[in-house]
């Protein structure tokens, strides 16, 4: 996304201008928006909306964006969608490598704790045989 500078008070009406690879879809009535990054924040909203509605219609949101112009219809922005996709990412999920040292961690874990728990049943057996031999002598 780029920014044309120029000042916000200078542009009360902006217009969006749809994309979706080769077609164009132009606004023809625009809206009124604050200042350029409140622009953005519309343009950023109305890609959230359309997304799901571009995969009913089977089309890929990631060819989409809008040019954003204002009201000399000079662009100031474009914003593709797939902008919106890359602001999903949870990042307060841990990498992938991550869990899978995870996994195997808890996986040896697991290993070593059903050892020693097999090692201490043997060793239950053998305790209890052994009583069973005594208790068998008297």
């Amino acid at each position: 996304m780029l920014f044309k500078d120029v000042p916000d008070s200078a542009m009360p009406h902006f217009f969006f201008d749809f994309c979706q690879g080769p077609d164009h879809c132009i606004d023809a009535q625009g809206t009124e928006f604050g200042s350029v990054e409140d622009a953005y924040l519309g343009a950023f909203q109305a890609a959230q909306d359309m997304w799901s509605e571009l995969l009913r219609k089977r089309q890929d949101p990631r060819r989409c964006f809008f040019e954003v112009r204002n009201a000399e219809r000079e662009v100031l922005f474009a914003l593709p969608f797939q902008e919106v996709m890359d602001s999903c990412h949870d990042r307060a999920l841990p990498p992938i490598h991550n869990m899978v040292e995870r996994v195997i961690a808890s996986a040896q874990r697991t290993r070593r704790v059903t050892v020693e728990f097999q090692e201490t049943l043997h060793a239950v057996k053998n305790t209890l045989a052994d009583s069973r031999a005594l208790l068998q002598l008297k």
